[in-house]
């Protein structure tokens, strides 16, 4: 019997990170609103995905790093609107925050998508991108419950983080690979 031997890879995401006060305001709701349903597990790392592109070979790692250094954005503003429950139809799995903004954010989603895209190393996705923060995922696929809104100012999404993500088993291990602050 022959064995394939494949070149490592790394899960990969990018996203933004949240500014240290908005983590902490949205922690301290979590632990309010959802810190007494047994049937969700809390986020642990906050962050604001903008393209998912799953196992790629770690050899594609400088031309991605490349290609995400070559966008130039301007720090998106943000506030949060209602807490969502995805997907929108069928059993919820993930419970999010939907997130409000003036179009930088959706501008720069399509930069990245475009460029990741070109490289073809992700794959345009045909539904249009819903901004949002995820902020719990169910044990099992359930129904909503009642929440209160999370109370907290506009902010700045100001560095886009390219993000390796490890999967354990008391949920993902997200490592930073490299970091693209706003011009």
């Amino acid at each position: 019997m022959s064995r394939s031997w494949s070149a490592p890879s790394a899960r990969l995401f990018v996203a933004f990170d949240l500014p240290l006060e908005v983590e902490r305001a949205v922690s301290e709701w979590q632990d309010a609103e959802l810190g007494t349903h047994d049937e969700v597990r809390l986020a642990q790392v906050l962050h604001v995905t903008l393209c998912f592109l799953g196992d790629r070979p770690q050899t594609e790692l400088p031309a991605i790093v490349q290609a995400l250094e070559a966008i130039e954005f301007s720090s998106p503003e943000a506030r949060f609107s209602e807490p969502l429950f995805l997907p929108e139809r069928g059993a919820k799995r993930v419970v999010a925050l939907g997130l409000e903004h003036e179009g930088g954010l959706l501008t720069l989603q399509r930069d990245v998508a475009q460029s990741l895209a070109a490289l073809k190393v992700y794959k345009l996705d045909k539904r249009p991108y819903l901004a949002h923060l995820t902020v719990a995922r169910f044990r099992r696929p359930s129904r909503p419950f009642a929440l209160q809104n999370v109370n907290v100012p506009a902010f700045h999404l100001s560095q886009m983080t390219l993000y390796n993500s490890l999967l354990e088993r008391t949920g993902a291990v997200h490592t930073p690979l490299a970091i693209f602050p706003a011009r």
